[in-house]
């Protein structure tokens, strides 16, 4: 983008007289996980105009009453999975933040369904980082692979579903059969919303990104993660068949999944890629663990046995999932 290219023309005239850029203080300012140049690029340039976009959309359908209907129409096929139509926000937030949506999974009735929501929310759903990156990187990927990647997605996450619900004692609760009638959406208190909601993303993700791109400067700076390629090399060079680097999206991502979501698509447009790569790279992502703060909520609303078995199930199975996909198409 010319905007990118500006911006990151002008900061690093402006720093370099200062501090070179093979410094230590060069790297960690305008590097290329830097402070300066990658945190606000993805934060403002990349995840806040399609986060905002999807908050957006979502107290659209709220507000103009649309989702209680989607509510009723999905509470058959979400039966299927252990769920009722009642999980449908908690579902719909996991696209915006994973965290807030587990937050919101506590609040449904039973101790079952809680838990069949927590686990589908911490594996199979893309936080809104992730999606981010999915929209972008669809303008780059072949159709076919797209519809590889939702379909791989969406059969792991009713599989899962599946399983859960029929390995788990319990009745699926019922949902209201009144549905309230259609009203004109009132924009100016959903612009608002969006508005705040936005910026609540910024406070959240902004000093995570600022502290992040530090810790991954200083590993990049000192060599940690030509370190942890050679311990990921058997998973990541051999039974995925990616290249090393892919090794420093998954710890990112261990971080904040918004941090392996961005240096993801920075990798993808240096042409560190191919197709397929980006699809097995991809799958492993949205399949990969819950984030610091996701893991501190499911050990809260959750047992620490079971919060610590899903991380566990999300580890393995993102690389049993990438690794088949990987035996096909590389």
């Amino acid at each position: 983008m010319w905007l990118e290219k500006t911006y990151l023309s002008f900061i690093i005239g402006f720093v370099r007289p200062f501090f070179d850029v093979d410094s230590f203080w060069g790297n960690i300012l305008i590097g290329d996980y830097g402070i300066l140049t990658m945190t606000p690029i993805f934060l403002f340039g990349l995840l806040l105009p399609l986060v905002a976009g999807f908050y957006f959309l979502r107290h659209l359908l709220v507000d103009s009453c649309i989702m209680p209907r989607i509510a009723k129409c999905l509470d058959r096929p979400l039966r299927r999975i252990g769920l009722s139509g009642n999980s449908i926000l908690p579902l719909t937030l996991g696209f915006g933040c994973v965290t807030v949506a587990l937050v919101s999974a506590g609040t449904l009735g039973t101790k079952r369904e809680r838990l069949i929501a927590s686990v589908l929310l911490s594996i199979a759903v893309p936080c809104s980082a992730q999606v981010a990156v999915i929209f972008a990187l669809s303008f780059l990927l072949d159709w076919n692979y797209m519809l590889l990647y939702f379909g791989i997605v969406l059969a792991v996450f009713y599989l899962l579903g599946f399983l859960l619900n029929l390995l788990l004692p319990g009745k699926i609760p019922s949902i209201s059969l009144e549905t309230p009638s259609l009203r004109m959406p009132d924009l100016g208190k959903i612009i608002k919303k969006t508005a705040r909601e936005a910026v609540d993303f910024l406070q959240d993700a902004g000093p995570t990104f600022f502290l992040g791109s530090i810790a991954i400067s200083l590993l990049d700076y000192y060599d940690g993660f030509m370190k942890l390629r050679e311990w990921f090399a058997p998973i990541t060079s051999g039974f995925l068949n990616l290249p090393e680097n892919a090794t420093n999206l998954f710890i990112l991502s261990i971080i904040k999944r918004d941090l392996g979501a961005a240096g993801f698509y920075s990798m993808v447009n240096n042409g560190s890629f191919t197709q397929p790569e980006i699809l097995v790279t991809l799958i492993v992502l949205t399949l990969f663990v819950p984030c610091f703060a996701s893991q501190m909520i499911l050990f809260k609303e959750q047992k620490a046995v079971t919060a610590i078995l899903i991380w566990i199930g999300s580890f393995l199975l993102s690389f049993f999932v990438g690794g088949i996909t990987s035996l096909f198409l590389l």
